[in-house]
């Protein structure tokens, strides 16, 4: 409504002869961009509709979409499958699962450990070189569909953990 107004407002400054021309130009105008707004809408609600369905279907056949090794690609596979997949790579290369997490304890060393260090590291800067809440790094496998078995590659997220910054 506030561009209806100014429009107005713009157009009366306007010869007395010209003004019916503008308003109706004026007019075309704001209905083109209501008609290509609404259009935007239904293209923007046809394509929230079909990720939805999607879901319902990933969700019904406890599948995951995920992210292959080369290319721009995505892979659907099966929950089951892509963690039995993961615990193999985690058995085949000798990790041990903990007992607790050991993040908050790793936090509080790397704090400390700064809070000593006065004469490397100012005091205002440790702020902004520790985690404000942090957390274990995330694993994420990328599957690698160009090699026979279809191995993963691991991805490990650091953003939240403690030593990150």
């Amino acid at each position: 409504m506030c561009g209806c107004i100014s429009t107005e407002q713009a157009i009366r400054l306007l010869d007395d002869k010209l003004q019916n021309t503008y308003r109706f130009l004026a007019a075309k105008k704001l209905k083109q961009i209501i008609n290509s707004a609404s259009q935007t809408n239904i293209l923007q609600k046809r394509q929230l509709h079909i990720v939805e369905e999607l879901n319902k279907k990933l969700h019904t056949h406890k599948a995951i979409v995920t992210q292959a090794d080369k290319g721009k690609t995505v892979v659907i596979i099966s929950s089951k499958d892509y963690a039995d997949k993961v615990q193999s790579f985690l058995t085949t290369n000798n990790f041990n699962t903990l007992t607790r997490d050991p993040t908050n304890k790793f936090q509080k060393l790397i704090n400390k450990t700064m809070q000593e260090c006065n004469s490397i590291i100012d005091k205002w800067q440790i702020k902004f070189l520790t985690q404000k809440k942090p957390s274990p790094p995330v694993l994420k496998a990328q599957l690698k569909l160009h090699k026979t078995g279809i191995p993963i590659r691991p991805v490990v997220n650091n953003r939240t953990a403690p030593a990150y910054n």
